[in-house]
This record gives C-alpha cells, structure tokens and sequence, in this order.
C-alpha cells in the first residue's frame, strides 16, 4: 500500500500538541505535513503557511476524501477524539490520536473493534510509551540495585487551568485526563495492570473540571502506586520507585530526562541521563510508521488492551469522584462538604475487568469539532514553501 516515498500526513488541529508533531513531521524523512484541518479556514491557512503544509480544509469529510493523505494525527481536545477517529477508521485512514483516545472505554472498545473489522491502524498517542530512555529506567530496576520494588509515588503539576479546554466539562479536560493519565501510564509501565484497588481524591474548579487530584493503587502483590497531580500550579514532575535495597528517582515524567539510583542509606550508586533528542514526540511517529508499513493495526509500545485497560481504571476514578462531561450552570453545583458521603464515595474494590486486561498532553486549547464540508485549499508554493529536514530540526525542534 505504501511506497518507498515520504508519507503524506494530515494534522487534525492547530494548538499546542498540533505545532509539536508538525515540528516532527518537517524534520522527518518518511512523513511529512501535508493537509491541516481547523474548523476555522482562516486558522488552518495561518497554520498551514507558518508550517509547510500543501492542504487546508475546515472539515474532516473533505480532508478525508483526499487520496493524497496517508495518515493522519489528531490533536484536538478529548471531547472530539472518539468522533474523529471512527471518522478515520471508516475512511479507511491509519490515525494516530493524542491521548485520551475516547472519553470512556465503552468508547475506546467500539473504536478498536471498528478499526479490526476494517483493517485499519488505530494507535494511542501515550508518547512516553515510546521513549528510549524508559529502557534504561527498566534496566536499573531489573540490575537488583534497588532490590524488589515494592511502591512508588509520582507528582505532576502543570499551570493549565485557565486553558479554555480546562474551562468546560463538556471538552473533557481537568486533572485526570490531562495529568493524571500520564501518571496512570507511568504507573502500569513499572508495575503492570493487577490492581485491585483503587482510591482517589480530587478538587473542583467552580465549574466542576477536577482541578487537583491524588489516586492510590493497590496491587495484587499489595505494591502500591501514589500518584498526585494538578492543574493549579507549577511545580515538580518526577517519580520515586522504592526498593527493599534502595530507590531511583526519575526526573521528567513526561520526558524521561535522568534516572539516579541511591541505596539503602541514601548513597547514590549510579546516574543516567537522556542523550539529546530533536522531540519526545519523534519516537511515537516513528513506530507509528513502521507499524504502518508492516500492515499491523496496533503497535506493540502500547496494544490496544493496554490503553483499554488504562480507560476502565479512567471510568471507575471518575464515577468514585462524580466526575462529569457534561457542562452545568455553577447555580447546580451541589454543596460538596467535606467528609461527607456525597463528596467522598465509598472506596470500592476495582472490577476484575478493570485490574486483570493484559496490557493525555496537552492538545489544542480551541475546539476543533470540524464538520462543516468544504474544498480543500491549496497552499500556494509561493507563500507556502516547503521546509527543509535541515532547516526543519534547527527552527522547529527544542
């Protein structure tokens, strides 16, 4: 199905998650941007000159129905995930799509169950899954430097609040799907997916968007995960895997920068730092790609029952903590008091479902629910050259 030429790749948005995968995408040497999608045609032509693109359109349908597009990769809020990507999948278009890929599992299992029937690649955008550098995490565990590992805590903080995806239930953002999720991934890649419990704990905007959270697993083997993260402030993102003969401390959650080991006593006993990178993003592309070429319809970094698994312990969270998609009025927004039953639920047992499957990011701050029909507008080379690969990692990579 695909030659031996660069891919050509459509990018479903034009905020944040959208400007770092283009940056990918242009020092690349198999893909490269070709069609960008906005509902707003004004924004996608800005983005498409800024940024090498040959297409703009303002719908999904008209991007969908070009022949020239080989992939594509979504970068809009949650609350638009699920609906795209059944749009690829229908459309017969492999799609790689920022995390959380759907908003519930019953979302995420359709999906998966379409794109098999179809025969198409569906692929969760967990970039973390993807890093290089996790190996080396791996490696310092399985040495015994730290002997059995046996709980680990990680922090995230973020000052995302005031983003408008953040403002709104209805979008699907807060704590859990754009924080918390990463802490959740991190979580299953050291200790797997036997949880048998689960506990949590969150703050509310007034808007009732989880602002802060904190989440204990309870493992089957009784490890244990302590995971906190915000939206509210600035702070550190890092992880604490503890031992019986010591601990590593890893810098950078989302990035994997260094990994130190200390013993018993405190002494550290060995460091490892990341080498330089164009992207953490690159790496997820890349697998994407030659999943692509093989004809697979997942990619083992991460299968499609690791990402389902990591939905179900996303849906029991929300129900323990009342979280809600829905847009209300602040005037029905209930009397949380602290303590009480309503504003605590009962912790329960997870579901067997949930806790035995075998193995977000922030994306675009501006709604992209493109579905107007439109022709695609061709980017003029005039004003629309296209980037150099060298020129691409020396502008466009940090």
């Amino acid at each position: 199905m695909f030659g031996l030429g660069r891919l050509n790749a459509a990018v479903v948005g034009t905020g944040y998650m959208a400007s770092k995968m283009t940056a990918v995408l242009n020092s690349s040497g198999t893909v490269r941007p070709y069609a960008i999608v906005s509902r707003d045609i004004e924004r996608a032509l800005q983005f498409g000159r800024e940024n090498g693109f040959k297409k703009a359109y303002d719908s999904m349908e008209s991007m969908l129905a070009d022949k020239k597009v080989d992939l594509v990769y979504i970068a809009t809020p949650a609350s638009e995930h699920a609906g795209q990507v059944r749009a690829c999948i229908e459309a017969g278009k492999p799609v790689l799509c920022e995390t959380p890929i759907a908003l519930t599992s019953a979302e995420a299992e359709s999906l998966f169950a379409l794109s098999s029937s179809l025969d198409v690649l569906v692929v969760e955008a967990m970039h973390i899954r993807f890093l290089p550098f996790f190996k080396q995490i791996v490696s310092a565990i399985s040495s015994g430097a730290i002997g059995t590992p046996v709980m680990l805590t990680a922090n995230l903080a973020s000052d995302i609040e005031n983003l408008p995806r953040l403002q709104r239930p209805s979008l699907g953002g807060g704590a859990l799907g754009d924080l918390g999720y990463f802490l959740l991934a991190f979580s299953t890649m050291i200790f797997g997916n036997q949880i048998k419990r689960i506990q949590s704990s969150c703050a509310f905007t007034p808007m009732r968007v989880d602002r802060q959270l904190s989440v204990v697993l309870q493992y089957k083997d009784d490890r244990m995960a302590v995971l906190s993260c915000t939206t509210s402030g600035n702070g550190e993102s890092r992880a604490v895997i503890q031992g019986t003969k010591g601990y590593i401390v890893v810098e950078d959650l989302r990035n994997f920068a260094s990994a130190t080991v200390y013993d018993s006593r405190k002494n550290k006993t060995a460091s490892y730092k990341r080498g330089k990178i164009k992207s953490e993003f690159e790496f997820e592309m890349t697998a994407f790609t030659a999943a692509m070429k093989s004809g697979w319809k997942e990619c083992p970094e991460i299968p499609h029952a690791q990402t389902l698994s990591m939905m179900q312990m996303m849906d029991f969270i929300r129900r323990q903590l009342g979280i809600s998609y829905e847009d209300i009025q602040i005037s029905q927004i209930p009397n949380m008091i602290e303590g009480s039953a309503a504003a605590h639920p009962t912790v329960q047992d997870m579901s067997a479902s949930a806790g035995e499957t075998a193995a977000v990011s922030a994306e675009e701050t501006v709604p992209s629910d493109v579905n107007e029909t439109s022709e695609g507008q061709d980017i003029p080379e005039a004003e629309f050259e296209e980037v150099t690969e060298d020129t691409a990692i020396e502008e466009k990579t940090e």
